[in-house]
């Protein structure tokens, strides 16, 4: 069963702090989902929920795919 409905109930300021340490992630270079996870300690469907969301405003950009997985990158701007 997907968590995904409980993070649209989130506060605001917790989405964004979720966004903000994915982000730092990032800096460092493109990351997969689960390498983000694992470095942020966020549950991997709640890394995808954040990154769809930085997805949706620019913020982010799909630059690879590794054994199946989605590999993200900051979108340079």
């Amino acid at each position: 069963m997907t968590t995904f409905p409980n993070n649209f109930r989130q506060n605001r300021a917790v989405t964004t702090q979720q966004r903000r340490d994915i982000q730092k992630i990032l800096t460092l270079g493109p990351a997969s989902v689960t390498e983000i996870a694992q470095k942020v300690a966020y549950e991997k469907q709640l890394v995808v929920w954040n990154l769809l969301g930085m997805l949706r405003w620019g913020a982010v950009e799909v630059v690879d795919e590794v054994d199946h997985e989605l590999v993200f990158a900051l979108k340079e701007e």
